[in-house]
C-alpha cells in the first residue's frame, strides 16, 4: 500500500491500467482501500510531527513535512530535481502555464519583540514575513472551470471549506561572533538534561545521545503552520511567534517556509540579530531614567533661582 501510494502518479497514468479501466478489467481493491490508508498515514504524521516539535529536532520536522508532501502527490521523492521537474511540468499543464507552477514569493521579513526597541535573552519575539502566493490567479481560474463543467455554481466551489493548502514556518538560530561560539558550558548542559521531556525521557539511551548531540542549527525554535483556506487570496503577512535564545550574543536566525501539498516551491532565508543581555538592558534604562530626572531637578532648581 505505501509503494501504491508513493507511486500513485506514475500508477495511475499507466498505458495498460488505462486501457483496461474502460473494459472493467481491474481489482479496485487498492483503490477503494487508498483513501483510508491516507487519512490512517495522515494521522500518524501528524503525531510524528508532535514527536518531532517535542525533541525540537529541525532535521526530523523537515523530512515528515516533505513525507506529507510525498503522499499527497505521490511521489517517491520530495527533492530530486528529477520529480521536482516532472511534478512543476504536470502543473503548467493543468494549470495553464508556468504561472500555474505553485509558487510563494516572499516580501519584507523582520523579527522583532513587540512592544520593545530592543531583542533580550529569552524574549517572546514576532516573526513577520509578507507572502504573494504567484500561483493564485491560475488556480482559481482552473477551480471556476472546473466547477462549470461539473455543472457547479464557481460560488460554491470557491466557498468556505472547498480549499486547502497547508505551510510550514520552521525557525531555528545559531550563535555567530565570539570566541565560544557554539561552545556550551557543562553547567548549561546540565540544566538541558535536567528539563523533562517525556517523549525523549522515554527512549533508550542510543537515541537521547542522538537527539542531544543535534547541532544548535538544528535544533527548532518553532514549528509554525499556516493554511490558506482561499483559493483566490494572492498576498498575506503571515506573523510567527517564538522564544529567542536565553544566551545573549549575535544570532542568525534561519527559516524555512515548507509546503506540505507542492514540491519544489520551498523558501529559505535567514536574518541576524543581536539579542541582549536583558539585566544590562533592564540597567541602562534605569540609569537613563535617573539622569533623566536629575535633569529635571536642576532644571527646577534654575527655574526657582530666576523666580526668586
Amino acid at each position: 500500500m505505501i509503494l501504491g501510494r508513493l507511486n500513485a502518479q506514475t500508477l495511475n497514468t499507466h498505458t495498460e491500467l488505462a486501457a483496461k479501466g474502460p473494459k472493467n478489467q481491474i481489482d479496485l481493491t487498492y483503490f477503494r482501500a487508498t483513501l483510508e490508508f491516507r487519512q490512517r498515514t495522515g494521522l500518524l504524521l501528524e503525531a510524528a510531527l508532535r514527536v518531532a516539535a517535542s525533541t525540537k529536532s529541525y532535521r526530523l520536522y523537515k523530512t515528515l513535512v516533505e513525507t506529507a508532501a510525498m503522499f499527497k502527490i505521490g511521489a517517491t521523492s520530495a527533492t530530486s530535481k528529477k520529480t521536482v521537474r516532472w511534478f512543476q511540468q504536470a502543473m503548467t499543464k493543468t494549470y495553464g502555464g508556468e504561472e500555474g507552477v505553485p509558487k510563494i514569493i516572499l516580501g519584507t521579513r523582520e523579527i522583532s519583540t513587540p512592544g520593545e526597541e530592543e531583542i533580550c535573552a529569552g524574549d517572546a519575539v514576532e516573526l513577520e514575513v509578507e507572502v504573494d502566493r504567484s500561483h493564485a490567479e491560475r488556480f482559481t481560474k482552473h477551480k471556476m472551470e472546473h466547477a462549470v463543467r461539473q455543472g457547479v455554481n464557481p460560488r460554491i466551489a470557491l466557498g468556505p471549506g472547498m480549499y486547502r493548502e497547508g505551510w510550514w514556518i520552521l525557525v531555528r538560530a545559531k550563535r555567530i561572533g565570539g570566541e565560544d561560539d557554539g561552545d556550551v558550558s557543562e553547567e548549561e548542559e546540565d540544566d538541558k538534561e535536567q528539563q523533562p521531556n517525556p517523549i525523549l525521557d522515554s527512549q533508550d539511551e542510543a537515541t537521547k545521545k542522538l537527539f542531544k548531540a543535534e547541532q544548535e542549527e538544528n535544533r527548532l525554535l518553532t514549528a509554525w503552520p499556516f493554511m490558506v483556506l482561499n483559493v483566490t487570496q494572492k498576498t498575506g503577512k503571515v506573523k510567527v511567534r517564538f522564544m529567542v535564545p536565553d544566551k545573549p550574543g549575535k544570532y542568525k536566525f534561519y527559516i524555512d517556509v515548507k509546503s506540505q501539498e507542492f514540491l519544489g516551491c520551498d523558501e529559505s532565508f535567514t536574518i541576524e540579530k543581536e539579542v541582549l543581555d536583558k539585566a544590562d538592558v533592564e540597567r541602562k534604562q534605569a540609569e537613563e531614567e535617573e539622569d533623566g530626572d536629575d535633569a529635571e531637578i536642576e532644571e527646577q532648581g534654575e527655574e526657582s533661582k530666576k523666580t526668586n
